[in-house]
């Protein structure tokens, strides 16, 4: 037993390491004498859950304190994965730090060829840096993160270079990005705690603060305004939610990160390869509250279709104007109301 336990290495699935430890143990040492030290580690290990199906599909997570980075619950957190649209978190920073609101952003004709989330950008037209970066946030439009890259460094490339450095500046070692949008690419990752790392970063900008906080994003497209909700569902039905980010690729699955406070304390949560995002964040932050949303809150708290707050009426031409009243005057005639007079 004491070999078992000398050699369990605690970033791997803990049960799993474990049942396969003693299950070896009991061969070799043949079924009858190993059951006393199986009993014994059953009783030692239960009281901790590590038998106990987490029922957390997500391939790595961590919850951790913001100010000590203390681990309140975590799973393989330095494990390298593909981030998806968690990766805007440092698109948008980058872009708060190096434009200011109203610089004009011009995309180029690649926004047309970007798959959703999108803002249906125009190439060619001009938009605010701020509205593009609120856009990349809340509605976390690949078209809009993709503009800003090119608008900052020239060419997505090369600001995937300046996201690179910068994460390690943070200290987010086990990351690479290859773009601005998180779209699936081979050998772009990150982790867990680099994911942490970054959105505790993040924080620290009021502006990024404040956006992430946006329950609901305006947009002009020149047509009109048209309204998104966040996709972050706990801003709307968990009062502690300070804001987050989610991603979603077919390769990636669900992937999230946000923060949370209570009494005094904000608290990180990430997590990579969800197949279940919402249950998994639950089942976690449980760890930290007692009162969560239920399945129904985060069900109605589900970002809704885009609508049109205003619109532009088209005025009729000048004939069809003519040709309308003609109608009605001929209508009126035959109900007796006016008399045609022929000349």
């Amino acid at each position: 037993m004491k070999k078992c336990l000398a050699s369990f290495r605690p970033e791997k699935d803990m049960r799993k390491v474990i049942l396969r430890k003693v299950v070896a143990m009991s061969m070799q040492m043949g079924y009858k004498k190993a059951v006393l030290p199986v009993l014994i580690a059953f009783c030692l290990l239960w009281p901790l859950g590590l038998f106990a199906d987490t029922g957390i599909s997500a391939r790595s997570y961590l919850l951790i304190e913001n100010d000590t980075l203390a681990v309140i619950a975590g799973k393989d957190y330095h494990r390298e994965l593909p981030p998806a649209s968690t990766t805007k978190v440092m698109t948008t920073i980058l872009a708060l730090e190096k434009l200011d609101e109203g610089d004009a952003v011009v995309p180029t004709r690649h926004v047309l060829a970007l798959p959703s989330s999108k803002l249906n950008l125009s190439p060619g037209r001009t938009y605010k840096a701020g509205d593009l970066i609120r856009g990349a946030l809340v509605e976390s439009a690949n078209d809009a993160a993709y503009a800003l890259s090119v608008k900052i460094a020239g060419d997505e490339s090369s600001f995937a270079d300046m996201m690179n450095q910068k994460a390690a500046e943070i200290g987010a070692r086990n990351t690479h990005f290859t773009n601005a949008s998180g779209l699936f690419v081979p050998g772009q990752h990150t982790s867990c705690y680099d994911l942490a790392l970054m959105f505790r970063y993040a924080l620290n900008n009021q502006k990024f603060r404040e956006i992430v906080t946006t329950k609901y994003f305006s947009f002009n497209t020149g047509n009109c305004d048209i309204q998104y909700k966040n996709h972050n569902r706990f801003l709307f039905c968990f009062e502690p939610a300070i804001g987050g980010k989610t991603g979603f690729t077919r390769a990636s699955q669900h992937t999230y990160v946000g923060a949370f406070q209570k009494d005094g304390h904000v608290y990180i949560l990430s997590m990579l390869g969800s197949r279940n995002l919402w249950g998994d964040a639950v089942n976690i932050l449980s760890q930290v509250y007692d009162q969560l949303p239920t399945k129904r809150d985060l069900h109605l708290a589900k970002a809704g279709h885009i609508s049109l707050s205003t619109y532009i009426v088209k005025t009729p031409k000048v004939k069809q104007v003519k040709a309308t009243v003609k109608k009605k005057k001929a209508k009126k005639a035959k109900k007796g109301k006016i008399k045609i007079r022929r000349t």
